[in-house]
C-alpha cells in the first residue's frame, strides 16, 4: 500500500490531545489517525450493509400480495402491468431486480427477497428490461 502525506489543521487543544494519546500508545500521530479512520470506515460499511437488510415482515407481506402475479405473469409487459395495479414497479439493480413504489420510487426490496431472482424472469420472459414508469 502506498502512502500519501496529508496535512490537517486542528484546534491546538485537540492536536495536543492527539499527540499525547499517540505518545501514550508509543506510536505516532499518523498511525493513531490511520487507526481511527480505518475503524470509522469499517463501522460505516457495517452500518450500510445492515440498512440493506429487508425487514422480514415487509418481505412476507409483499410476497403474499405479489406472489401470484409474479408467478403467473406471461411477459415483462404483463409483469409490469400486474405490479402497477398494486402500485409497484421493477428496476434493474446491481445484477438483480428491485421492487419500488410507484408514488415515491423508493426501493422496498429485491425480487429475490420475494422468491423470484432476475434469472428466473430471464428464463421465463427472455432478455428484456423492466421499464421505469416514470421514464416514459
Amino acid at each position: 500500500m502506498t502512502s500519501r502525506t496529508v496535512s490537517i489543521q486542528l484546534p491546538a487543544d485537540l492536536a495536543l490531545a492527539v499527540h499525547d494519546l499517540a505518545t501514550e500508545r508509543e506510536g505516532t500521530v499518523a498511525k493513531l489517525v490511520e487507526e481511527v479512520l480505518v475503524a470509522h470506515l469499517a463501522a460505516h460499511r457495517r452500518q450500510k450493509k445492515k440498512s440493506e437488510i429487508v425487514d422480514p415482515r415487509l418481505a412476507f407481506a409483499l410476497q403474499r400480495l405479489l406472489f401470484r402475479d409474479m408467478a403467473e405473469a406471461k411477459s415483462w409487459e404483463d409483469l409490469d402491468a400486474r405490479l402497477s395495479r398494486h402500485g409497484y414497479f421493477l428496476k434493474i439493480a446491481w445484477g438483480g431486480l428491485s421492487l419500488h413504489t410507484e408514488t415515491s420510487g423508493q426501493k422496498l426490496c429485491n425480487t429475490s427477497d420475494l422468491g423470484f431472482s432476475y434469472v428466473t424472469f430471464l428464463r421465463r420472459f427472455g432478455p428484456g428490461k423492466p421499464k421505469d414508469p416514470r421514464e416514459t
